[in-house]
């Protein structure tokens, strides 16, 4: 049953005994395999691109994932024959561009890694930002607008990025049922440089309304096991959704939490005893950089939240 936007108090809980299970059938080597491994970094350095690549390949990632404007010349060459596939963004990070500028570049981007790359279609995954404030004030642009963009990929992968962090819960479902009635594929949380990035709360909402057939990349903030373990509980804890075509992790720190994954399989019932301050994982608690509505149903949340007395010291411990 579909919970009622607005008026329960928010954070996936997470049973000791189902984590500990969800955590032992990961192993580290199948845990890359649901890794965009990303490099979005402004200076867009080559040799920095490349080290991820190198990284991915050893890893044996989903994805390496880059701003087309330098990666689109990199990637075809160093991945082909590598089954890792090139992840390129679309409008990022704010999705401001025009329906048309976005076709436009997603074609662009297919026809020349198709061309450099010289192996068959499959290769390629787009991640496009949403126009957030186009989606506010009708969201019937964003169906064309995604659907445009799929139209230009040519049937390669497209995911759509709805910066939820910016969203209202109310937004958040109706972006969600909007998504799941466009052509694209994959829902995805955050382009990493939004007010926070992939929580919980937002992925299992986003799992509840486009249903078992859509993948969700969870992205933003994702450096460890643990935080990758609680987002599959959120997004993917059915088996049957435990499929790189159905759910990613998104993360420009894959080693660390290939890393971090073999210590957690050493003593995961020790990791899960340790206790979670829910406000850090509730979408919630980050509200200084929101605009005004945002901040307003956050505070309201916090009021009737029966975690609220952990905000006592909010100011002390926010960035920590």
């Amino acid at each position: 049953m579909k919970k009622s936007a607005g008026t329960e108090t928010p954070l996936v809980t997470f049973p000791i005994d189902e984590m500990q299970k969800l955590i032992e059938s990961f192993t580290p080597d199948r845990l890359a395999s649901f890794l965009d491994a990303t490099y979005l970094q402004e200076n867009k350095q080559k040799s920095e691109i490349l080290k991820m690549v190198d990284l991915a390949k050893s890893l044996k990632c989903a994805s390496v994932c880059v701003n087309p404007i330098a990666g689109i010349n990199i990637l075809p060459q160093a991945l082909k024959s590598s089954g890792i596939k090139e992840c390129y963004v679309i409008d990022f990070p704010f999705g401001e561009s025009d329906i048309e500028k976005k076709a436009i570049e997603a074609e662009r981007i297919i026809k020349k890694s198709r061309s450099l790359r010289g192996e068959d279609k499959g290769n390629i995954e787009l991640d496009m930002v949403i126009n957030i404030g186009r989606f506010k004030e009708d969201p019937q642009y964003t169906i064309h607008e995604i659907n445009a963009v799929c139209d230009a990929a040519d049937n390669e992968e497209v995911k759509v990025i709805i910066r939820s962090s910016e969203l209202t819960v109310q937004e958040l479902y109706k972006i969600c049922e909007i998504f799941a009635m466009s052509k694209a594929t994959f829902i995805k949380s955050s382009t990493g440089k939004d007010t926070y990035g992939a929580l919980p709360e937002h992925i299992s909402i986003m799992r509840e309304v486009i249903g078992n057939n859509h993948g969700i990349k969870a992205a933003g903030g994702i450096s460890d096991a643990m935080t990758a373990m609680r987002l599959f509980y959120a997004g993917a804890k059915d088996e049957k959704l435990q499929k790189p075509n159905l759910f990613r992790i998104g993360t420009s720190s894959p080693l660390n939490i290939i890393t971090s994954m073999s210590w957690l399989l050493e003593a995961p019932e020790v990791h899960l005893k340790t206790s979670i301050i829910p406000c850090k994982i509730c979408p919630f608690f980050y509200n200084r950089k929101q605009e005004a509505q945002l901040r307003e149903e956050a505070y309201n949340r916090c009021e009737e939240c029966k975690h609220n007395h952990y905000l006592k010291n909010k100011s002390l411990w926010y960035n920590k």
